[in-house]
């Protein structure tokens, strides 16, 4: 009866991850017909230079962190099977919330950096220097993160290669809404031409503009995420003070089938909770 409990919110939520890789999959496609950038797919597949995509991300660390959590507390500590499954979930999703953390900091970093380079690009394109004049000096400015994916696109514009290539390759690096706006501006300016300086001005003031909402967003979502923390801590203290006053006690309950049932479906709602805000917070923005 526990198992098939364990089972079932396990797989209830299995389904609300993959919906969520659906969902957003089905917005980058929306975004790419909005902007007429059809072919982003292919060129995603196979940018004609790889380097690194910013920001890194390590998809397969709330699986170790998880994994490693049961066997610790089922083999090691010896602990249920069911609360060591229970705990290595929780584990993971905390492990999957803290490396989506680390990705938007690294991403808002980037952006930040990149409505610098556009503006001063376009105080260089208004002083009548070339595209390629302009991208030499926003690098003379711009540092890392942002610096390497710049040097590559100029570089391969300078070795002759296509520029609107080099430019799509940029959105393949970093797959941001952000660089998606400026790589399709450059691109659409190679094909029809007209004035760069005021396209670019009106990007570079969209992303700022982005980035001033984000950070509203992550600001009011503080509140929310230390009530969150608050009553979880305050859950395993008091699960620690009953501990200490009658230990005896809570770990017979613990050891009866019902008593470990009951543990690992409150532990597995706690993570599934935390699933929940943080898609809400995201579907926010």
């Amino acid at each position: 009866m526990t198992l098939a409990v364990l089972v079932a919110v396990l797989g209830t939520g299995l389904l609300y991850v993959l919906y969520g890789q659906h969902a957003r999959r089905l917005a980058d496609e929306r975004l790419a017909a909005m902007i007429g950038t059809a072919d982003i797919p292919e060129t995603r597949q196979e940018p004609k230079r790889r380097i690194r995509a910013f920001p890194p991300r390590y998809r397969f660390a709330p699986l170790a962190a998880g994994v490693a959590t049961t066997f610790i507390l089922w083999l090691v500590i010896g602990l249920p099977v069911e609360i060591g499954i229970a705990f290595g979930v929780l584990a993971g999703v905390l492990a999957h919330l803290i490396e989506d953390f680390r990705g938007e900091q690294q991403a808002a970093a980037i952006e930040s950096q990149l409505a610098a380079a556009i503006y001063l690009m376009v105080g260089s394109l208004r002083a009548g220097a070339s595209l390629l004049a302009a991208f030499d000096s926003a690098l003379e400015e711009v540092g890392p993160p942002l610096r390497p994916y710049f040097q590559e696109v100029a570089g391969r514009i300078r070795l002759g290669d296509d520029p609107r290539a080099a430019v799509s390759d940029l959105q393949v690096h970093v797959p941001l809404e952000t660089f998606r706006l400026f790589a399709t501006s450059l691109s659409i300016h190679w094909e029809v031409g007209g004035s760069l300086a005021t396209t670019l001005s009106t990007v570079g003031q969209t992303v700022r503009d982005r980035i001033e909402l984000s950070r509203r967003v992550r600001a009011q979502g503080v509140e929310s995420h230390a009530s969150v923390a608050v009553v979880l801590g305050i859950a395993y203290v008091l699960a620690f003070l009953m501990w200490r006053s009658n230990p005896d006690r809570l770990e017979a309950f613990v050891s009866t089938g019902i008593g470990t049932g009951i543990v690992a479906v409150v532990i597995l709602l706690q993570a599934i909770g935390l699933l929940w805000m943080a898609r809400l917070n995201k579907s926010t923005f």
